[in-house]
């Protein structure tokens, strides 16, 4: 009880005393009566509806909020999938950047492999160029001297009047320049 309530009946108490004592109960203390009362009702009702409002915030608050057990575990499932899949795209991104870089790697060592092997390509027909010309001056060289070994000994042997190995006389005085005691032409295989 508030102390306005128990303040209020002393007043009424002590007034119907003083009534009956020599005073009246008037239409002034009448309003006045039902002033306080309406009063009192008054900051009860704001009181509850205060109250009302706070349960009901609370209430939607509380239905916003809560989920069953269904709704956990399907926005639960939803949030492991969506994190499955992106831990996925990162590990392909990964992979693909690593097998990018590896690529890159490999053919930028096949480029030198080739340009390497290009320039030992290279070389070597450059080589190999300079030995056929070596090899055919060496033959020409070789062919010189054997037609000078040929030639001076066939005019020293002819002086004495002597046929080469193996010769008679008359066939010597026969053969070809270009030839061998069998008869044959000569070959490279004459002169190695």
């Amino acid at each position: 009880m508030s102390e306005d309530e128990f303040l209020s009946r002393q007043r009424l108490r002590s007034g119907t005393a003083k009534q009956s004592a020599g005073t009246q109960y008037t239409a002034k203390d009448f309003q006045l009566d039902v002033l306080g009362k309406l009063e009192e009702t008054q900051a009860k009702l704001e009181a509850v509806q205060e109250l009302c409002r706070k349960d009901s915030q609370a209430a939607r608050d509380a239905r916003l909020l809560k989920f069953d057990g269904r709704t956990l575990v399907a926005i639960g499932a939803i949030a492991m999938s969506l994190t499955g899949y992106v831990l996925q795209d990162a590990r392909n991104s990964s992979k693909q950047g690593t097998d990018i870089e590896t690529t890159k790697t490999r053919v930028t060592r096949l480029e030198q492999i080739a340009e390497t092997n290009t320039e030992g390509r290279i070389r070597t027909e450059v080589e190999l160029g300079e030995l056929r010309e070596g090899q055919d001056e060496i033959k020409r060289l070789i062919n010189a001297h054997d037609k000078n070994a040929r030639v001076a000994s066939g005019e020293g042997r002819q002086r004495d009047g002597v046929p080469p190995a193996g010769e008679t006389p008359e066939r010597s005085r026969h053969r070809k320049p270009f030839e061998n005691s069998k008869g044959d032409g000569l070959r490279t295989s004459d002169f190695f």
